[in-house]
């Protein structure tokens, strides 16, 4: 077997000789060693290497992040190696998708495992993209000989297509060379697998035009002879070009747009049409992936578009009505079907198979945890353990045992010996909720075992290896964090696999109808209260609200809610909400009226009282309640158990707040 070649391109020649000996020693070969952007070309050029070293600076006005993008398009793995942990820096490398990054100075060990992880990412992602693309074609060719209507054929080619190619609105098409007219059909996705028609009737009463306006558009809306791909500007120059993307464009709040036209036996011209709710949707790979699909995708067309085709009964093929949360198999629980639901959706289900390590990002309340399970259940781990640690709930003295566990007599109160979660989730899934607040000297150790696939136990003599699919979660954003020096860069790199970033709720407004009835009805059902709907009025003041506690907050809006309704009639606000920015103060109610309460975030600017000061105003004010409606943890907008270790962190005991309510 071919040993794997690298090329090293770094202009220290210190680092690039010992790079090379370390190499050469453990059997990798060497193409040669670059320290400008133009002699790394050459050599790839030359040699194409496995894989490609990379030293963010060089010799040179070019980077090695503008090396990383040749590379990138090449489709050749490539490591960052870099000192420099500045955030515009790395929000640049971030971009270009590397396959590791070590951060000097560096162990010989965290090289060489690195360099294993990133050979094994690599060759299983192409392994895994072949894979992807065969089931699309298997899916294609079983469509194209099914009995069904036009119009399920080509909604079952939708749905084949959307998890490779993402899309909100698909328009297939076919003008005859002849003039004989316009042809075609198009889908509005409305939610996960579920797709509305949108034909000229819907078009005329969507866009207010009349029926020869829209006909006019239609017959001065040529198809396009090339293939490609537009986003952002180039395809609001092609929608001033094409009067029916404009048109679509327009009512459908579409932004980028890829195109494939298709050339049919019969001399007429087909167009399959893809567009999306994202400005920067589209890319050659996605292109790639239809290309070699044409002779399918023809056969399918041919047997829909074809001329004269017989009308067939309308087939319902979409809910109009209420989104309900049992309409979306394998992710129960899960609510709405606005666009930016259904993309990090259609991520999960791309992620979910594959052994891959996901951030999830997002602000409280979003919803991480759930999306975390979510992943689990839907990967070939879901029949092993699902392990869940708060990494904010746990002092820095425990978390190390927490993870990894002890051996008897490790410490002081070591009684017995103690399995870690990483342990008790081996061949399985463990999820690191807010790894943002883990330590620096923590995020050394869950590097390393990240890197080298074994843990050891505090006190233990041996290593032990573990097979765990890591889903790590934070509010925090991570970036600023390595930019301020409060978390290493190549762990963040070691996480930041497959980020998914969960929407705030005020960016989901369609969903926050259907959350409020679900919620309302779970909520009655506990209470044994009859729930006869949502009044107008309240629905208004939920839709016109900011939502700085997202999900979360909603949810004890509406059991605060259902607490003070009767039941009877629609339910109606008790307590008023006020729109505000989520870094902006709010009011909270309390026992005398409103009191005006900071978020978190406004209490690292106080400039007349500390935060520990601050916190215990809060639990005065909350009785010393934590949890609940009215508790501080509401208040404050955070997790009951990330309150619970800040007033851990700071010393504050039941001793400090109780004076005010007599406990």
């Amino acid at each position: 077997m071919k040993n794997k070649s690298i090329l090293i391109v770094e202009d220290e020649f210190i680092v690039a000789h010992d790079l090379r000996l370390t190499l050469e020693r453990e059997g990798y070969v060497i193409d040669g060693v670059a320290d400008s952007f133009k002699e790394a070309v050459n050599q790839i050029q030359l040699h194409r290497p496995d894989l490609v070293l990379l030293d963010i600076h060089l010799k040179g006005k070019q980077t090695g992040i503008d090396l990383a993008v040749v590379l990138q398009k090449s489709n050749i793995a490539f490591v960052y190696l870099s000192a420099n942990s500045n955030q515009q820096i790395l929000e640049a490398a971030k971009a270009t998708e590397p396959y590791g990054f070590l951060v000097k100075p560096f162990r010989e060990k965290d090289l060489l495992v690195t360099l294993d992880i990133a050979f094994y990412r690599h060759k299983h992602s192409l392994e895994s993209e072949l894979r992807k693309r065969k089931q699309l074609e298997k899916q294609l060719e079983v469509i194209s000989i099914i009995t069904e209507n036009e119009r399920e054929k080509l909604l079952q080619t939708a749905l084949a297509i959307q998890p490779h190619i993402p899309f909100d609105y698909i328009s297939v098409s076919r003008n005859d060379s002849g003039g004989d007219g316009y042809h075609g059909y198009s889908f509005l996705r409305i939610g996960f697998e579920q797709y509305q028609e949108i034909g000229t009737a819907q078009l005329v009463t969507i866009s207010g035009l009349k029926e020869n306006e829209l006909r006019t558009i239609l017959a001065a809306s040529p198809i396009e002879e090339k293939a490609g791909w537009y986003n952002n500007d180039e395809f609001k120059t092609v929608c001033r070009n094409n009067p029916l993307k404009r048109l679509f464009a327009k009512n459908f709040q579409l932004e980028s747009n890829i195109e494939i036209p298709l050339a049919a036996s019969t001399g007429a011209l087909y167009s399959l049409s893809l567009f999306s709710h994202k400005s920067n949707m589209y890319d050659a790979g996605h292109l790639s992936i239809l290309l070699p699909l044409q002779i399918l995708l023809v056969k399918i067309l041919d047997s829909c578009l074809f001329p004269g085709a017989p009308p067939v009964e309308k087939k319902e093929v979409a809910n109009q009505h209420l989104y309900s949360e049992t309409t979306i198999p394998g992710f129960e629980g899960i609510i709405g079907r606005s666009p930016q639901l259904l993309s990090v959706l259609d991520l999960v289900t791309q992620v979910a198979p594959l052994n891959t390590s996901v951030l999830i990002t997002g602000e409280s309340g979003t919803g991480k945890e759930m999306i975390a399970d979510r992943i689990h259940h839907l990967s070939d781990h879901k029949g092993k353990p699902f392990v869940k640690i708060n990494c904010a709930a746990l002092p820095a003295t425990l978390i190390e045992s927490e993870l990894f566990g002890h051996e008897k007599g490790a410490f002081t109160g070591a009684m017995d010996r103690k399995t870690g979660k990483f342990e008790q989730a081996d061949g399985g899934t463990i999820f690191l909720d807010e790894i943002g607040e883990m330590s620096l000297d923590m995020q050394v150790k869950l590097l390393r075992v990240l890197q080298e696939r074994e843990i050891e136990r505090i006190g233990g003599r041996s290593a032990i290896k573990i097979n765990v699919r890591v889903i790590a979660a934070t509010n925090r954003n991570l970036e600023k964090e390595v930019a301020e020096g409060r978390f290493r860069l190549d762990l963040y790199f070691r996480i930041n696999v497959f980020p998914i970033q969960l929407p705030p709720l005020r960016e989901r407004q369609p969903d926050i109808q259907h959350l409020a009835n679900y919620f309302a009805n779970e909520i009655s059902r506990r209470f044994n209260k009859p729930y006869s709907g949502i009044s107008e009025e309240m629905m208004d003041a939920l839709l016109a609200y900011s939502w700085p506690g997202n999900i979360r907050e909603l949810e004890n809006v509406m059991e605060q809610t259902i607490i003070l309704n009767n039941g009877i009639n629609p339910l109606v606000l008790k307590r008023t909400l006020h729109p505000i920015a989520v870094e902006n103060s709010k009011k909270v109610a309390g026992n005398t009226g409103e009191t005006e309460l900071k978020t978190m975030t406004d209490v690292k600017n106080l400039q007349h009282e500390t935060e520990r000061e601050y916190l215990i105003s809060v639990m005065k004010k909350s009785n010393g309640r934590i949890r609940g409606a009215g508790g501080a943890a509401e208040r404050l907008n955070l997790k009951p158990t990330t309150l619970e270790s800040k007033l851990l962190k700071l010393g504050i005991t039941k001793d400090d707040y109780s004076n005010n309510f007599g406990v």
